[in-house]
């Protein structure tokens, strides 16, 4: 599958609010008033999301690869601009939405990043590491590392074509990477107050890099090359600095999620047991 990103103005490449264990009740994915979600897979299974003092956590399992998967509910095509440890996942640099772009998601579809992208046909693949082994400590400060957001961009609506024309097919199942214009197109582009999904975002980082927590265990490795082939496709932001949602997903490992406060579901070794042990079913 190919996917599809976008890219800035002529052409820039384009997952238990627990107060104890008994209380943990994990989700799958992150979401935005219904409209926007995503989550994390690993080992082809979804890692459960858990809500401990307004933040949401997944346990990340050592050596284990993982990847994000994207969702747009809506009707129109959005832009994804992800970060995994406070680096963009395109490009690499320090994430920074206003300024970088992201993955194109199909109207009712989504798209799957699992990695750093190398070039259009290869990503770097997302792995769970120490702390110093993650790409963001090799590259500069690790202060953010342990977090992953996306911000969503919905698309501006397109103009009717002339009726003489053919309607030009569009392909919602293949995602790729986009050409499209930029945050900062023109010089009108003047918006003063900070939306206020970026102003959680930013008050939401600054917490993190104060050492809201004493220790972060866990990173993320640029690790080995992946076939993962992208295009490029043209995408207009409706809005060009304010994304219509940014979602946020800490993660750890269990010692580190524990440390918090955060009680991940680990196996039962006493499922409701019955009393007395029954026959196995007959053999086939």
């Amino acid at each position: 599958m190919v996917k599809i990103i976008g890219i800035l103005f002529v052409l820039i490449f384009t997952a238990c609010s627990c107060s104890g264990r008994a209380e943990a009740r994990p989700r799958q994915n992150v979401s935005a008033r219904g409209q926007f979600s995503f989550q994390i897979e690993a080992n082809g299974a979804v890692l459960p999301t858990y809500d401990h003092r307004g933040h949401t956590y997944i346990e990340g399992r050592w050596g284990e690869t993982y990847g994000i998967r994207v969702f747009n509910h809506t009707g129109r095509r959005a832009e994804a601009v992800v970060t995994v440890d406070g680096r963009d996942v395109i490009s690499g640099r320090v994430g920074d939405y206003r300024k970088q772009r992201g993955y194109v998601v199909p109207p009712y579809g989504s798209v799957w990043i699992d990695g750093f992208r190398r070039n259009l046909r290869q990503v770097a693949a997302f792995r769970f590491t120490e702390l110093s082994g993650s790409y963001a400590a090799r590259m500069g400060p690790a202060t953010d590392v342990g977090v992953i957001g996306v911000a969503i961009f919905k698309e501006r609506p397109r103009p009717p074509r002339p009726k003489t024309r053919p309607p030009i097919a569009y392909d919602g199942h293949s995602p790729g990477l986009g050409r499209g214009y930029g945050a900062a197109e023109s010089k009108r582009d003047t918006f003063g107050a900070k939306s206020a999904p970026s102003a959680a975002y930013e008050a939401e980082d600054r917490a993190a890099s104060r050492g809201s927590y004493s220790r972060q265990n866990m990173g993320t490795e640029y690790g080995e090359s992946t076939y993962s082939p992208a295009s490029n496709t043209w995408f207009k932001r409706q809005h060009k600095r304010h994304p219509s949602a940014v979602l946020t997903l800490r993660y750890d490992d269990y010692e580190g999620l524990e440390a918090r406060g955060v009680f991940c579901a680990k196996p039962n070794p006493f499922p409701d047991s019955p009393r007395f042990a029954p026959a196995p079913p007959p053999r086939h």
